[in-house]
């Protein structure tokens, strides 16, 4: 039996990787408010649906700018290669500036339509909140089961700021933290956030600028 291994190609390109902050607390406490989910077959409580329409509303606005590669649980990751995107820091910032008002306005949306539905669960909806990060580098792209998979250190750095000190340093939950490499790449300017340096002991100082999306 003969094995077919399909080459994988290398390309250049920056990475979006937007994050919803409180997604694993909020599930957490459907699951505690709506225990007859367990085990059995009732009722699919409407947080289900919300945060599939959430996820959803991010993916619709950041096309066509950035491509989706995948959805990872409560998170879209994203990537434009250099050829897609020419050092366009403006059409990036729209496209993550339309998904964030896209992900508040789906927000305002389904606690008005679900307004009646009182849980616990559904009363900490507007406390979700979305982060966006941008990386730039070399990407190897490889078939996997049919579809197109990144890999490569740059993937994995980009995977890694989702772990950051933003947060706590700046009091921003709703915010794009680009990294150097990025910015350089799409020409955005470091005076329009704030720097900020996260230091990883498997990777060093990674460093960059934090950019507020969220209303002060």
């Amino acid at each position: 039996m003969t094995t077919a291994f399909e080459n994988p190609r290398l390309e250049t390109g920056t990475l979006l990787l937007a994050d919803i902050s409180g997604y694993t607390t909020f599930l957490g406490l459907v699951t505690a408010v709506h225990p007859e989910m367990i085990g059995s077959a009732g009722p699919i409580p409407p947080a289900y649906p919300i945060m599939s329409s959430l996820l959803d509303v991010v993916v619709d606005r950041i096309a066509p700018t950035f491509r989706l590669s995948e959805i990872e649980g409560d998170a879209v990751f994203g990537y434009a290669t250099d050829d897609q995107l020419k050092r366009d820091g403006e059409a990036a910032l729209q496209a993550i500036r339309s998904a964030y008002g896209g992900f508040r306005g789906r927000i305002d949306e389904a606690m008005t339509y679900h307004q009646k539905h009182e849980c616990d669960a559904c009363s900490i909806l507007p406390t979700l909140d979305l982060k966006f990060l941008l990386h730039h580098g070399p990407l190897v792209v490889q078939r996997i089961a049919g579809r197109e998979r990144l890999l490569g250190p740059a993937v994995n750095l980009t995977h890694r700021l989702l772990k950051n000190s933003v947060s706590e340093e700046t009091g921003r939950r709703g915010y794009l933290f680009t990294t150097d490499e990025a910015a350089e790449q799409l020409g955005l300017s470091q005076e329009s956030g704030v720097r900020h340096k996260e230091d990883y002991a498997d990777v060093g100082p990674v460093s960059g600028t934090v950019i507020a999306l969220e209303a002060v």
